[in-house]
């Protein structure tokens, strides 16, 4: 009985299959894994700025650490129609982008009444951060 094997084009194509797939796995395990996180760094200025004799603004500089970071909501406990702004003057913003080691000034505007605690969060996709601030 004479034995065969694996034809050399069969041998070829599976060894170009299993090194695309080891490569394919490296690519989307293993680099994610070496990817530094995103982090946030908050600083709050003191107190907040009437805006319009209703709503009054709180400050915020976000620095994004590691990558880029992408605000996708802010709550703010007992207030509700908060908006989220890129500048003073601007647009209300719910979906703001800070690119990777940048650093950006956000205000929050809403009914912050002077003298009252709040509890705020802004929800990045990466990460979460809290704070307490007095309007």
């Amino acid at each position: 009985m004479k034995k065969r094997g694996v034809s050399p084009v069969i041998a070829t194509v599976l060894l170009i299959a299993l090194v695309t797939a080891a490569a394919a796995i490296v690519f989307l395990v293993v680099i994610p894994m070496l990817q530094p996180k995103s982090e946030a760094t908050l600083i709050i200025t003191p107190g907040s700025n009437d805006v319009d004799g209703v709503n009054r603004s709180i400050e915020v500089k976000v620095d994004a650490i590691g990558g880029s970071l992408n605000i996708t909501s802010v709550t703010v406990t007992g207030l509700t129609g908060v908006q989220l702004l890129e500048t003073p003057t601007g647009s209300s913003m719910i979906y703001v982008v800070i690119v990777a080691e940048g650093t950006d000034m956000i205000y929050i505007v809403g009914a912050f009444s002077v003298g009252t605690d709040y509890d705020i969060t802004l929800e990045f996709a990466e990460v979460s951060k809290s704070f307490t601030h007095t309007a």
